[in-house]
This record gives structure tokens, C-alpha cells and sequence, in this order.
């Protein structure tokens, strides 16, 4: 019966640690860039495009400490260069995190990455 009742606190304990983090959308955007994109005479929909790339920046966090912020144009960044463009077109944006004595806050950004500029 000892057993029983140790092992349904650790079946306890586990899903308290298994529910402390999430994800939560809190943006969407139609484009975006943090580079310089010149769209004059550029019809987007005939370009190279690498479609659901994902960017993402975190931070450490340690008892409830942040160990610094994480920052959108990193995020953003991370998916132009996973994509090899210039310019990202559908964007949806994420945010969230998990804890557990030591912790990460995540931004993340998904969409379709395009390339505007030559080789």
C-alpha cells in the first residue's frame, strides 16, 4: 500500500512538471524582414520560397531569473538563414516557455521564406 501511495506522487509530480510550459500565438503578419528588400518590379510568387521554416531565439532562465530576453529579430534571422532568403512572407509568431527550477522564454516565428536576391 506504501508503494502505492509513492508512486501515485511521483505519477503527481510528473504531470505537474510535464504541464509547466506552452506555447501561445500572439501575432501574425503577412511580411516581414530585419533586412534591407528592395520589392520594385519583383513578383513574390515566382521567386524560390522554402515554405513552414522555423526561427527561434530563448534565454535561460533559473529560479524564475531571467538570464536575459529573447529578441524577435533573432527569431527572424534564425528562419532566413534555415530558409536562404530575404524575406518572409505568412509569418505567424509564438512565445512561450517552460520552467522547472531552471527554465527557457522562447520566441519563435514560422512562415515561408523567400529569396529576392540573385546568387
Amino acid at each position: 500500500m506504501k508503494f502505492l501511495r509513492i508512486g501515485a506522487g511521483l505519477a503527481f509530480i510528473g504531470l505537474l512538471l510535464a504541464g509547466t510550459g506552452c506555447m501561445t500565438r500572439f501575432g501574425d503578419m503577412t511580411m516581414l524582414s530585419t533586412r534591407s528588400v528592395s520589392l520594385d518590379k519583383l513578383d513574390i510568387d515566382k521567386l524560390p520560397q522554402t515554405h513552414n521554416v522555423e526561427g527561434r531565439d530563448s534565454t535561460f532562465m533559473f529560479l524564475f531569473i531571467p538570464f536575459g530576453v529573447p529578441h524577435l529579430k533573432d527569431a527572424v534571422d534564425d528562419a532566413l538563414n534555415k530558409g536562404n532568403g530575404d524575406l518572409m512572407t505568412d509569418v505567424v509568431f509564438y512565445q512561450g516557455g517552460w520552467w522547472f527550477i531552471v527554465g527557457e522564454n522562447t520566441l519563435e516565428v514560422k512562415g515561408t521564406v523567400v529569396k529576392t536576391r540573385g546568387n
